[in-house]
């Protein structure tokens, strides 16, 4: 009896523990409930051998958030780059959850679910679903070559050794990778940008054969990448202008190219959108949005109306390492935007996929 009521307490201690942690996301409070183990109060590596004999690891963040919960997989320098962090906390925290499912049946439905491939062609562990993934999985953590490579829908994570090869494929979607449904996305992204401040944002090299310039007007164009329509480009005008004579020219070379000196002063009044309906609205400097983007996405500009009294005007910003796209619709006058006399008015749309991107503008590839 006595055993009992110290196993209850124990129960009860563990869970009151988990209750007064605050979790980054609603998956990663889920998964620390799934695993019936004492959590560390810090960040660092931890074992539960009732899940599997693979060490675990926790992150809390500055305001002591658990932020990351998953196996120990990759080390801390892989980790370095904020941009692919994600992507390394994704598979660590992927497999957690294939092992908590406790079935092979179940694990595997995840992994369909969220349409993750594994090979281990050298069949390291042998035996049952489990065993033979945690030997591919300690086999990875241990692994001399490692290699991570996107093409434009999926990532791919392979690591070799002398006569085993281990094989991750996964699709390289935001919400999955992140563990955040695009209510908390949205959230996080407007929550970030408010208090974002740019220490230096470096000027970005001109991408281009300049050989290949051709002559608009007085001015010289060149040419950059479109998305979906001919009107939604990448283009830049030379000399680098911004221009009360040439407000379209100016505009894509504003946001096309982003200069802090250029952008100096503009500031913009956002709303952005949300997945519920309940709309934000705040203000910030386009040099820090634009520093906020730095050179993780490709960037398209397309004109909507250009007049003495109205700029209209869509930048969309595609990710370069996940599924999505950002778009801001501006409508404001040359005057606000070259004396700088009010905040450019802004709409933003997040976390955005490429395909409904492609139905905003469906009236423009059908002509």
């Amino acid at each position: 009896m006595k055993r009992k009521l110290t196993i209850i307490a124990l129960l009860f201690l563990c869970f009151h523990s988990l209750e007064a942690r605050s979790f980054a996301t609603r998956q990663l409070q889920s998964i620390a409930w799934a695993i019936k183990c004492p959590l560390p109060d810090q960040s660092g590596v931890f074992h539960c051998p009732k899940i599997s004999n693979l060490p675990l690891v926790i992150e809390y963040d500055t305001a002591g958030v658990v932020c990351h919960l998953g196996f120990s997989l990759f080390a801390d320098s892989l980790k370095r780059y904020t941009l692919t962090k994600p992507l390394y906390d994704f598979q660590e925290r992927l497999f957690l959850e294939v092992f908590l499912e406790g079935e092979e049946t179940k694990a595997r439905k995840l992994l369909q679910e969220y349409k993750v491939q594994w090979s281990d062609r050298s069949q390291l562990g042998g035996g049952t679903f489990f065993n033979s993934l945690e030997a591919s999985l300690l086999f990875a953590s241990q692994a001399s070559e490692f290699v991570m490579t996107k093409d434009s829908l999926t990532w791919t994570s392979s690591w070799q050794g002398a006569n085993n090869n281990f094989t991750v494929r996964f699709p390289a979607n935001f919400d999955l990778i992140s563990g955040m449904d695009k209510k908390e996305a949205e959230l996080w992204l407007a929550k970030q940008l408010q208090k974002f401040q740019c220490e230096e944002m470096p000027l970005r090299p001109v991408v281009g054969d300049l050989g290949e310039l051709q002559p608009v007007q007085s001015n010289y164009l060149l040419q950059g990448n479109e998305f979906v329509t001919p009107a939604m480009n990448g283009n830049i005008y030379f000399q680098i202008l911004y221009d009360r004579n040439f407000p379209a020219e100016s505009v894509a070379n504003l946001f096309n190219h982003p200069d802090p000196q250029r952008a100096k002063d503009i500031e913009l009044q956002i709303k952005q959108t949300a997945y519920n309906g309940d709309a934000q609205s705040y203000k910030i400097a386009l040099s820090d949005f634009q520093c906020f983007m730095d050179d993780d996405y490709e960037i398209f500009t397309g004109i909507e109306k250009c007049t003495d009294s109205v700029v209209e005007f869509t930048v969309i910003y595609q990710s370069k390492w996940f599924n999505y796209n950002h778009l801001l619709h501006v409508q404001t006058t040359p005057q606000n935007l070259f004396d700088k006399t009010e905040a450019l008015k802004a709409v933003f749309y997040t976390f955005t996929p490429n395909h409904n991107v492609k139905n905003y503008y469906k009236e423009y590839v059908e002509k």
